[in-house]
């Protein structure tokens, strides 16, 4: 995102190369807020990474030519003065707002901030358990506001080492000629980023150092041509060509998947490379990237790189009352503010600034500090969706223990009302009786299964005589497998990962547990448009996709049966309002959800000794708590404190009476 510093450089300003930041940046910011025609907008980083080494090796090799070696410490204060104040004023800022309540349902804001202000955020995202489409995801708290700072780590990673790696690949060479073994380096790099797709998967192959390290190298190697040689008159030619490319990778490019997910992007940044060389000769792609708006777009590029995805996270449909349009011109005129405002009231000061190479660095490291320290007093969060807290431990079912016959014994009553169970298992009377021994309960599905589970826990820990409960779920894992989803703009093959949960965990957890009840939720990701193998996008109400439904419900609850498990308890989900996000959920179509309630029924009529159904949505709806953000603060996933409510007034007892139910 940020090019070479004009600041103790030896380069003369080239308006083409602003103008093509200016593009870059353009298709990131459109991409960012899913503009439709921009699903490969992503494409406009790897140009940012071949654009720095570009750069940056050229400002190394003139240094090299003109003083006989490299200034190492001063190019590491040149960095820091171009880099760190905006970016240490971003993480800051972002700090303050969380101690206002902004981004509270995200987790783990405190590792992203020092991840972020470490330079190392990449490779804490790759420790994460999400992918980078997920952070568009239907089925969570909402986007980290720090999520773009992967790229900017990778791009501090490679500052830190290029003049040192160079240094020594021009001492070894006595000539000081570069060129060859720097395009031997971009080869390496170029073949090596597929091979790391394939052993350690797509995430990987977006989010590693070395995976994309081939796209800054590619330009590395441009920036020696021209710094060596010169580039050659015909690569001029290449210019158009070359950006009709990009320009249709930003538009046909899938998010999600495609090359960038299998390592190809280091060999796509040749055509960079080739736009890059193409400028540096006269001609219409030159002068078209000259024009004042794109140059003046590209003196902002890093600032607005920095500013807009935290800026596009506060300023939503639900906070504005805008949509379409109008929230994107929002969105996109606080970015253009902000980020020339940082421009001329930070950044060129500080550059400006007539400090020597150990002040810079010094007061870079301040400020990494100050940010440490900010991000230490932001305030915990975690996933919304982890309710059960410390009773998890205390309701949990005991492996070890016996599990003998379930009995029903009169009891003194159980709070609760609402709907029960529907089909044959009938409905629940509260009251009715109390188990002995305590019910053996196992909660299976996603994200909100764990959030509702949670509560069942919670409630287990202060009734022990009652229920012992663990849940078993899987976050971004719905029950139909096999397909992959497809959301507005991009798609995104269900994780290998659900599958082995289906296939392995659940009945590994039946027989480890042996629990009495099984009780099943998901969320929206079985609401969501999928595309099975010979079919285009289908919608769950569609007789295809509804096929894949029923089998996958059937093999799920054939599955649990097989494993040992008496009663099956499907949970009706509720229709969701993911109010965060601006762009209009599937969750939020009953229709789509009824689809899935009436292959629960059919399961339940199929098996009605072992088969139940519960309207969690109904109750919910009834209960007014469908739309109510204090109840599920992201319009998603209950509370803790709501979850335990739920249980304490309708699911615990509904649970009790399916175990019970024929007993």
């Amino acid at each position: 995102m940020a090019g070479a510093s004009r600041a103790g450089s030896r380069l003369a300003h080239e308006p083409a190369l602003d103008g093509l930041r200016g593009l870059a940046v353009a298709a990131v910011l459109l991409f960012h807020a899913e503009v439709p025609g921009t699903t490969g907008g992503y494409l406009g980083v790897s140009v940012f990474f071949t654009l720095s080494g570009f750069l940056i090796t050229r400002l190394l090799l003139a240094e090299r030519a003109e003083t006989g070696g490299l200034a190492v410490g001063a190019f590491y204060a040149r960095r820091a003065r171009r880099l760190v104040p905006a970016s240490a004023a971003c993480l800051l800022a972002i700090a303050v707002l969380a101690h206002l309540g902004a981004w509270g349902t995200v987790a783990g804001l405190r590792r992203d901030l020092a991840g972020a202000a470490l330079q190392v955020f990449n490779w804490v995202r790759l420790a994460g358990d999400s992918s980078y489409a997920a952070i568009f995801a239907v089925d969570g708290g909402g986007p980290s506001p720090v999520e773009h700072y992967w790229s900017l780590a990778i791009e501090e990673q490679f500052y830190w080492a290029w003049p040192l790696v160079l240094g020594l690949v021009l001492r070894r060479r006595g000539s000081g000629r570069a060129l060859a073994p720097i395009t031997a380096l971009a080869a390496a790099a170029i073949v090596a980023a597929p091979l790391i797709a394939v052993a350690w998967g797509p995430d990987a192959a977006y989010w590693a150092t070395p995976a994309r390290i081939g796209e800054i190298l590619t330009g590395a190697a441009a920036g020696a041509l021209v710094a060596e040689r010169g580039a050659p008159r015909w690569v001029r030619h290449l210019a158009l060509p070359s950006l009709a490319v990009l320009a249709l990778g930003v538009a046909v490019l899938p998010a999600g998947r495609g090359p960038a997910y299998a390592g190809w992007f280091p060999a796509l940044s040749l055509v960079t490379a080739a736009l890059l060389l193409g400028l540096a000769h006269e001609g219409p792609v030159r002068r078209a990237l000259s024009v004042r708006p794109l140059v003046a777009l590209g003196a902002i590029s890093y600032g607005a790189y920095l500013y807009h995805w935290p800026l596009y996270t506060l300023i939503d449909e639900a906070r504005l009352g805008l949509g379409g349009t109008a929230l994107l011109l929002a969105r996109l005129g606080a970015t253009v503010v902000v980020a020339t405002a940082s421009l001329h009231l930070l950044e060129r000061p500080v550059r400006a600034a007539s400090l020597a190479p150990r002040p810079s660095l010094v007061a870079a490291g301040a400020a990494t500090l100050a940010v440490l320290a900010a991000s230490a007093t932001v305030p915990a969060t975690a996933p919304v969706y982890e309710t059960a807290g410390d009773a998890a431990a205390t309701a949990a079912i005991d492996p070890e223990a016996p599990s003998g016959p379930l009995r029903a014994r009169a009891g003194r009553g159980h709070p609760g009302g609402g709907r029960g169970p529907r089909g044959p298992l009938g409905p629940h009377r509260p009251g009715a009786a109390e188990p002995e021994p305590p019910v053996r309960i196992v909660v299976f599905g996603d994200s909100t299964a764990k959030a509702t589970g949670g509560g069942l826990v919670r409630w287990a820990a202060a009734h022990p005589d009652r229920a012992q409960v663990t849940v078993v779920g899987a976050a971004g894992c719905g029950f139909v497998r096999g397909g992959t989803r497809v959301f507005p703009g991009r798609e995104e093959q269900i994780p290998e990962a659900c599958d082995r949960y289906v296939e392995e965990d659940v009945a590994a957890a039946v027989r480890d547990l042996r629990p009495d009840v099984a009780v099943l939720l998901t969320g929206g990701w079985d609401t969501v448009d999928q595309r099975f193998e010979g079919t285009g996008p289908l919608a769950p109400t569609d007789p295809g996709y509804r096929r894949r439904i029923a089998e996958g419900y059937a093999d799920v609850t054939r599955r649990l049966v097989d494993a040992g498990v008496d009663r099956v308890l499907w949970l009706a989900e509720p229709t969701s309002d993911p109010f965060w996000n601006p762009v209009p959920s599937p969750q939020e179509e009953p229709e789509r959800h009824l689809a899935l309630h009436r292959e629960m029924q059919a399961l339940a009529a199929a098996d009605p000794g072992r088969v139940a159904v519960a309207d969690l949505g109904g109750w919910m709806a009834a209960a007014g708590w469908l739309d109510d953000h204090e109840v599920r603060p992201d319009g998603v996933h209950l509370t803790a404190e709501a979850a335990e409510e739920l249980a304490t007034r309708w699911l615990g007892p509904v649970v009790l009476a399916a175990a019970l139910r024929g007993r």
